[in-house]
């Protein structure tokens, strides 16, 4: 099909399109992703794993009687085959499969791409404010990195104030959620999202004050939250949060960022 070459070991296609979609005539073309193999460090790097990051994705694709194999996907290489084409030329690779979560990854990375939220222009410029060296959204980048392994995701509740531009004096009232994989992690990932927890409340009243005098955001609660007690509700009250700046990077910056509004 030309996608990749006929000799070419480090790229691997696979195969996006819903499998309801495949069978139905008025689709004519067959979405795939033109992957690259992950050699340098075998395994899924987890800043870059569970769809945190919003263009880059490592899936990691068990072998039957071969190595596991790890791919590195990103949007940008989405292509589009006819079907006549696809069925007459593509072969699938038998040696190695996708597990169950590997999958809902990837389908929650696809979608992530168009359903992530979109917070208040004025809240975002506030996140920006220097405090220090840095802008208090990279400094919560630098917070979320060393325990972003046990992190589902970083989620924002900003109430009545969802979709509001608040004016100069008047702070947005936020509530943040830091989830962890209880199930996978248990009590090694409570202990890092609590201390992300307490990172986070001491950045905030740093850059803004205590909740009662902020004038710019005013962080009234910061917990960690067990990925088992988030009900879909809450998931209809909050966004998860990322670093669009530098999620809109190929750089090494930022990879950690959790993205989309559903956990995998």
């Amino acid at each position: 099909m030309g996608l990749v070459g006929a000799a070419d070991q480090e790229r691997r296609v696979i195969v996006i399109t819903h499998d309801c979609d495949l069978p139905h005539d008025s689709e004519l073309c067959v979405e795939v992703i033109v992957a690259e193999l992950v050699v340098k460090d075998p395994k899924p790097d987890p800043q870059l794993s569970y769809a945190k990051n919003p263009r880059r994705l490592h899936l990691a694709y068990e072998g039957t009687d071969a190595a596991p194999l790890i791919l590195e996907l990103r949007h940008g290489d989405r292509r589009s085959v006819p079907k006549g084409d696809f069925a007459e030329r593509a072969v699938k690779d038998n040696s190695h499969a996708l597990p169950v979560d590997a999958k809902r990854a990837l389908k929650q990375w696809l979608a992530a791409r168009y359903g992530r939220p979109a917070f208040p222009n004025e809240f975002e410029e506030r996140l920006r404010k220097r405090s220090g060296k840095r802008t208090v959204e990279q400094q919560i980048a630098k917070i979320l990195e060393a325990d972003a392994k046990y992190l589902v995701g970083l989620f924002f509740d900003l109430g009545e104030q969802r979709g509001a531009e608040a004016v100069k004096g008047e702070p947005y009232a936020l509530s943040v959620s830091v989830v962890y994989d209880a199930a996978e992690g248990g009590s090694e990932a409570r202990g890092a999202a609590e201390r992300v927890a307490a990172k986070l409340r001491e950045l905030f009243e740093t850059a803004y004050g205590k909740p009662d005098i902020a004038t710019e955001i005013a962080l009234d609660a910061c917990e960690a939250v067990a990925d088992t007690r988030l009900t879909l509700a809450d998931l209809r009250r909050v966004d998860q949060w990322r670093l669009e700046y530098i999620s809109l990077r190929d750089d090494e910056q930022g990879d950690f960022l959790p993205v989309g509004e559903i956990p995998a």
